[in-house]
């Protein structure tokens, strides 16, 4: 982590005083200052090729409240032992919106009435990309009970893990109109390494948009659309706080392959050996 200074080192002990201070902290002691509302949404937008290209194409609107963290008593799973540990989390909120698709008046579109479409599901997944001193770690999304609890009383809202919220595709809501299948869910990290500086989220199953191009090497490459965060904190790891994590861009859609190499060919890149992928854990709840 950047030190910008030789007088922040003079003030370590308070620092890290304070810091200690706040994980003794309840779930509303720690929400004194947190500002409640969503800040960012990123709208449900499709292109004419898009729409085009895959007429079950289905686009979710949604929306973020800031990056933020907190203590949490968490038990580890092999011993039974508590102990303290500062999660980092992110809520949002989707709605599936209608998309505005030019109708066909030709006669070229094949249409079958006795195959219907397949029902077709909410699987968000999410991941979670540092981007420091020339390494690059990868941490995916974690089902944390224990959190999620704490979260929710500090939110004062029910919140969904990314293993409770899966469900079939609500009905599409047009645009500006309230909905009545909102999805409010919370996504939990763990584990995140005090001295990230940059980083930047990745999070896709919320549109169905894919494409299929070749790739470096010729072969067909699966594309998946994605929604990208870019995030920066400029505090230091004695005192990490969540008021210092601002975004760097706006949220974004993006194509990104199905299987995506996070780490560039010239980086070294690193996953947590102590990092389940969430996947294991929806398989597990099926």
């Amino acid at each position: 982590m950047r030190i910008f200074g030789n007088y922040r080192f003079l003030g370590i002990c308070l620092i890290a005083v304070g810091a200690v201070g706040l994980g003794g902290q309840s779930a509303e002691a720690q929400s004194s200052r947190v500002h409640r509302g969503f800040d960012s949404t990123l709208e449900a937008t499709a292109t004419g090729e898009e729409l085009t290209a895959q007429t079950d194409l289905w686009v979710m609107e949604v929306s973020f409240k800031p990056m933020r963290m907190i203590w949490v008593d968490l038990t580890d799973a092999k011993t039974g032992k508590k102990s303290r540990e500062l999660v980092w989390y992110l809520v949002y909120k989707a709605v599936n919106r209608t998309l505005h698709q030019r109708q066909d008046t030709s006669d070229t579109v094949p249409v079958n009435d006795n195959d219907p479409a397949p029902k077709q599901f909410f699987v968000p997944e999410f991941t979670l990309v540092t981007q420091d001193g020339g390494v690059q770690k990868i941490y995916a999304d974690r089902i944390l009970p224990e959190a999620q609890a704490v979260i929710i009383e500090r939110e004062r809202r029910d919140l969904k893990n990314s293993v409770q919220v899966v469900r079939a595709i609500p009905t599409p809501t047009p645009a500006g109109a309230e909905s009545k299948n909102t999805i409010y869910g919370v996504v939990t990290w763990r584990n995140i390494d005090d001295e990230t500086d940059f980083f930047t989220i990745y999070m896709t199953g919320f549109s169905s948009g894919k494409r299929l191009q070749r790739g470096p090497d010729g072969k067909p490459l699966a594309l998946r659309r994605t929604i990208m965060q870019e995030y920066w904190r400029p505090g230091d790891e004695l005192a990490q706080r969540e008021g210092e994590i601002r975004r760097e861009s706006p949220t974004k859609w993006m194509y990104r392959p199905d299987e995506a190499k996070d780490a560039p060919a010239n980086s070294s890149a690193k996953k947590p050996a102590d990092d389940k992928s969430i996947t294991d854990a929806k398989t597990a709840a099926n």
